[in-house]
C-alpha cells in the first residue's frame, strides 16, 4: 500500500471517531440531509470529469453496489433506532471483518487469507467486552436485528465487490455513480417514511461543518475503497471504535475494570494484526480473483 493511502485512511478514522462532537443541524430529516449531501458530491464529480467515459452498464453496478454498502446499511440504521441500540449496531457493523475474511476465503484459494479470521474475531470479541449491549427481546427487535445482521453481511460483501470493480475506474466515475445512487435511494426512502418536506430554509443546514466532514468521509471512503485490499480497510469497523474508546479514557475517564482493560488490549491487538499482518503477495491474498 502507498503511504498516501495509510494516511488518508488515518485521516478517516480519526474524522469518524471524532464527530460526536460536531454540531449537526435537525431541520432536514436524516434521509433528506444525506440524499442532498450525496447529491452534490455525485453532480460536482460528474462536473469534473465523471461523465469522461461514461459507462452505463459500469456506473449502472458501481451505483447498485454502492447502494449496498452505504445506503441500505444507513437506511435500516435508521429504521431500526428503537429496537437495536446505536452502541449494539456498532458492535454488530464490528463483524464487517469477519464477513469480508468469509468472502475472500470462499472465492480464493490462497489459504492465508482464513490466518485473517483469528485478528477479526479477537478485535470482535474486545469490543464486544468494553460495550455496554443489549437487545430488544420483542419480536420487532429480533426482528430487527436480523435485519441489522443483513445489512452487517451486504456491506462487507460490497465492499470486497467494490474492490475489484474500481480497479481502473477514476475516482471522479466512481464518486459520481456511487453518490448519485445513493442520493436518490435516500430520497425514496425519505419519501416512503413520510419525512419527507424539502424546505429550503431547511437546506442551510446541508451547508455546515457537519455536512463538509461527511463529504469528505465519502469521497475518502470511495478513494479508500479503490486503493485499499478489502481486509486493511475493514479494520477501520474496528479502529474507529479504539479511537472512540481510548477519546472517552482521556476526556470522560471512566473507571477502567478487569474487563475493559482486557478488552480494549485485545481490540486494539486485533485491529493490529488485520492492518499489519503479511501473508504472502497482498493483491493475490486480499483480493477476489
Amino acid at each position: 500500500m502507498r503511504p498516501a493511502s495509510w494516511i488518508g485512511f488515518a485521516i478517516l478514522c480519526i474524522m469518524s471517531s471524532t464527530s460526536w462532537a460536531i454540531p449537526r443541524g435537525e431541520e432536514l430529516s436524516v434521509f433528506e440531509q444525506q440524499s442532498v449531501r450525496y447529491a452534490v458530491v455525485g453532480l460536482v464529480a460528474l462536473l469534473l470529469g465523471g461523465y469522461r467515459g461514461w459507462s452505463w452498464n459500469l456506473g449502472l453496478r458501481l451505483g447498485l453496489i454502492g447502494m449496498g454498502f452505504f445506503g441500505i446499511p444507513m437506511a435500516i440504521g435508521e429504521w431500526s433506532q428503537g429496537a437495536v441500540s446505536e452502541i449494539s449496531r456498532s458492535a454488530l457493523f464490528a463483524m464487517v471483518p469477519v464477513v469480508v475474511v468469509m468472502v475472500i476465503a470462499a472465492g480464493d484459494d490462497e489459504r492465508g487469507v482464513r490466518r485473517f479470521l483469528a485478528p477479526a474475531l479477537a478485535g470482535l470479541g474486545g469490543l464486544l467486552l468494553v460495550l455496554p449491549l443489549g437487545f430488544s427481546g420483542s419480536i420487532r427487535g429480533q426482528l430487527m436485528l436480523g435485519v441489522v445482521c443483513a445489512a452487517v453481511f451486504l456491506a462487507g460483501l460490497s465492499s470486497v465487490w467494490l474492490y475489484r470493480l474500481l480497479r481502473g475506474v477514476t475516482l471522479a466515475h466512481a464518486v459520481s455513480a456511487i453518490c448519485l445512487a445513493n442520493a436518490a435511494f435516500l430520497l425514496v426512502c425519505s419519501v416512503v417514511r413520510g419525512d419527507y418536506v424539502l424546505q429550503w430554509s431547511g437546506l442551510s443546514s446541508v451547508i455546515s461543518p457537519a455536512s463538509l466532514v461527511d463529504v469528505v468521509e465519502v469521497v475518502l471512503i470511495v478513494w479508500l475503497l479503490q486503493e485499499m485490499p478489502p481486509l486493511r480497510f475493514a479494520a477501520r469497523y474496528l479502529l474507529i471504535p479504539l479511537l472512540t474508546i481510548l477519546e472517552s479514557f482521556l476526556l470522560i475517564r471512566p473507571e477502567v475494570t478487569v474487563r475493559i482493560a482486557c478488552g480494549t488490549l485485545l481490540l486494539a491487538t486485533g485491529v493490529g494484526m488485520l492492518l499489519f499482518l503479511k501473508v504472502g503477495d497482498e493483491d493475490t491474498v486480499l483480493s477476489l480473483r
